[in-house]
């Protein structure tokens, strides 16, 4: 007959049993427990990083993702494999009870959906786990002004082939090279001005800017710029032998300017021409300036290191222009190539002190003035005002 106490030492038995088995079902690794594991190296689950949520196990993680491999006598840990993938393993995030990597971002090309421990003995360790192949990701384009049968590039990350690229229209592109983050797509004709699809086997991004974005234009360049003009129109060019346009016409620049040389390139009152489009200028962009990017296209022949060029907007030019502007210093060259130019709404309205909303439109002054000598050798094309990407830019 049991006595009582051997009926607790059961019952505790039963239940330490029973406890790891769901432990263990709990984390997938039923195969790798036992109720003392000694000192070989196991894995008991697979959880996220942030301490704050701990408890969301993992079967399955995204490429590049960072996750927290849980265990015991895991401190020998050599290598880390997915798929066919391997992962780097940093020393000081190896601990005997713990391993933090990320999941590689390459793309496996054979999947067994488990990941796979080497120790320093040369044993291994296999445990069921997928990896979850990303979509394609857009982060910008080197310029959203592209003309039909010319290339155009896409900079993001997941671009596995085979891709198709759909642009606005239903215009299907040439895809032309694919090479580490980078895209290189062939125009053809029909594209439409808005948002671009990309798709391959694993899923579809579609962008969140427009390629040839028409929306809020207010300097293209393109209307007729009489009425009080003060500069600009001997500027203005459809064509040029040094460089292409890729929308009608667009601002040309070739001036040798000295230091402190005072040289206005684009500049009209509020009641002339040019408020016929900067009242494109949304008023949610005075409500929320922090959603807005100011957008152009550039292509320079030189260097514009060292460049100062004050833009101001607003109802008063030239009286205001003196003590509220924006001072962009565009530290680029484009070597001969159109690209696309962001700077934050935000930074440009508050420096020329939050002016009201008018549908009527405003005065503007771009011109040139600084302490540094430069060779002023671009063009500018379709100034605008529009919403700001989501994403990396």
């Amino acid at each position: 007959m049991t006595s009582p106490i051997e009926m607790r030492i059961m019952k505790y038995k039963i239940s330490k049993w029973m406890f790891l088995a769901m432990f263990c079902a709990l984390a997938g690794t039923l195969s790798n427990c036992s109720e003392d594991s000694g000192n070989d190296p196991v894995i008991r689950y697979i959880r996220v990083t942030n301490p704050a949520a701990s408890d969301s196990l993992l079967v399955s993680a995204y490429q590049g993702q960072m996750i927290a491999i849980m265990g015991e006598n895991l401190q020998k840990a050599r290598e880390l494999w997915f798929n066919d993938q391997r992962a780097v393993l940093t020393t000081t995030f190896i601990t005997s009870s713990s391993i933090i990597a990320s999941v590689p971002a390459s793309l496996p090309e054979t999947i067994t959906n488990q990941l796979k421990l080497v120790f320093a003995d040369g044993k291994t360790l296999l445990y069921d786990f997928s990896v979850d192949v990303s979509e394609p990701e857009v982060s910008r384009l080197k310029s959203e002004y592209v003309n039909t049968g010319d290339v155009a590039t896409f900079y993001g990350d997941y671009f596995y082939e085979p891709l198709e690229v759909t642009f606005t229209g239903g215009a299907v592109g040439e895809v032309v090279s694919v090479e580490d983050q980078i895209l290189e797509v062939r125009i053809p004709d029909g594209v439409q001005p808005g948002p671009v699809t990309i798709t391959n086997n694993f899923g579809e991004v579609v962008t969140d800017f427009w390629f040839r974005d028409d929306r809020n234009i207010i300097a293209s360049y393109d209307i007729p710029l009489a009425n009080g003009v003060w500069h600009g129109p001997a500027f203005i060019k459809s064509s040029d032998p040094d460089i292409s346009n890729v929308d009608e016409k667009f601002i040309r620049i070739n001036q040798d300017l000295g230091a402190w040389a005072w040289f206005e390139m684009y500049v009209g009152t509020a009641d002339g021409d040019m408020a016929t489009e900067l009242k494109n200028i949304p008023e949610d962009a005075f409500e929320n300036p922090e959603d807005y990017n100011l957008k152009f296209e550039l292509n320079t022949l030189a260097p514009l290191t060292g460049a100062n060029i004050r833009i101001y907007i607003g109802p008063d030019m030239p009286g205001e222009r003196g003590n509220r502007y924006y001072v962009w210093f565009p530290n680029i060259n484009t070597d001969g190539e159109w690209e696309t130019v962001s700077i934050p709404w935000q930074d440009v309205y508050v420096a020329n002190k939050e002016f009201a909303y008018n549908p009527n439109g405003y005065g503007i002054s771009m011109h040139f003035s600084g302490p540094n000598a430069v060779d002023a050798d671009f063009g500018m094309d379709n100034m605008r005002v529009v919403p700001r990407v989501t994403v990396e830019e």
